[in-house]
């Protein structure tokens, strides 16, 4: 039997899966708010109290995504007050095979098994399409998250990434003014300032604060909540507010450039694979106009983008399907 873990820092995904053939099935997930638990272990604790009686053999491994940057076994987890130590995940589950990966690395993972079901398909991608190149996983929500699967020559290697953290790029100017109005508020305007839930919330109050649209009377007060990001996305979605609209638009046609920024720098010409919650959500926005716009923008290289193709992941327990994935391997 495997364990298998999807951590964020809003919601943890526990599966517990038997191996069959070659493959892990789930038989038990739950999903957990991450913030009211003041450890991985904490949660783990509840997850195998509850579901003892369903653990029929012995744990032989497992694996967990969690978002930061994994190193020597030891993960200080982003947007939690959370350090994972694996040895110490280990000692609680009484398992010697066990992984900690990047949140992204274990979505990746899931990517070779994914089924038309899947995904949706935002770019089809136009002319010599790479069928077998590396791929990326681009994803936005709690904060934004990258991996690649590198693929050559018949193998595979899955490879974490923080460039959501790199520099914010603006490509026009009502872009650079953004990036302008941040650099009042932030010693450090990354990509991740824009490209996740906070960040369209961001995008929003750049908008109004200099006069570049009206502000509805359902958002008037919200800036202190989680709220206020749900609610401009809803009016946006609802086409009930101008703002609203353009904070949207402008979200899809940097996301469409950080996107390509990426396939030109892993040469990830097999697809981009939109993770995270926020895409399913917005896919009518990201199907049509800035987010395509902004993705084939790139001068001369312009037809290598222009031949990847971008999909947006619907199956939202595709990272713990990963992860099982990984566990199953070790």
């Amino acid at each position: 039997m495997i364990i298998a873990g999807d951590i964020g820092g809003t919601k943890a995904r526990i599966g517990l899966f038997e191996r069959r053939s070659g493959k892990a099935e789930l038989l038990i997930s739950e999903q957990y708010v991450s913030r009211d638990y003041s450890s991985l272990e904490a949660i783990l604790k509840e997850f195998l109290e509850k579901h003892q009686s369903a653990v029929t053999s012995r744990l032989e491994a497992a694996c967990f995504g969690l978002p930061g940057p994994v190193v020597n076994g030891r993960i200080k987890v982003t947007n939690l007050p959370w350090e994972v130590v694996q040895s110490d995940v280990g000692s609680t589950l009484r398992v010697h095979k066990i992984k900690l990966v990047n949140d992204l690395v274990g979505t990746a993972a899931a990517i070779p098994a994914f089924g038309p079901e899947s995904v949706l398909r935002v770019y089809e991608g136009r002319g010599l399409v790479d069928r077998g190149g590396s791929c990326v996983v681009v994803a936005p929500g709690t904060g934004l998250g990258h991996s690649l699967i590198h693929r050559e020559a018949g193998w595979s290697v899955l490879l974490a990434s923080e460039g959501g953290h790199a520099n914010f790029a603006p490509t026009n100017e009502d872009e650079i003014d953004l990036l302008r109005y941040l650099q009042g508020r932030f010693s450090h305007v990354s990509v991740e300032s824009l490209l996740c839930g906070p960040g369209i919330a961001n995008i929003y109050s750049f908008l109004r604060d200099t006069g570049r649209g009206e502000e509805p009377a359902e958002l008037k007060g919200q800036e202190a909540t989680g709220a206020i990001t749900a609610a401009i996305t809803e009016l946006a979605l609802g086409g009930k507010s101008d703002i609203c609209v353009r904070t949207l638009r402008m979200f899809c046609a940097m996301l469409g450039a950080h996107c390509s920024n990426i396939v030109l720098t892993y040469l990830a010409t097999g697809g981009v694979y939109l993770g995270g919650g926020i895409p399913p959500k917005i896919a009518d926005f990201l199907t049509k106009g800035s987010f395509i716009e902004g993705y084939l923008k790139k001068g001369k290289q312009r037809e290598r983008v222009e031949a990847t193709p971008v999909f947006i992941i619907k199956d939202d327990h595709a990272a713990l399907f990963g992860a099982a994935a990984i566990a199953s391997t070790l």
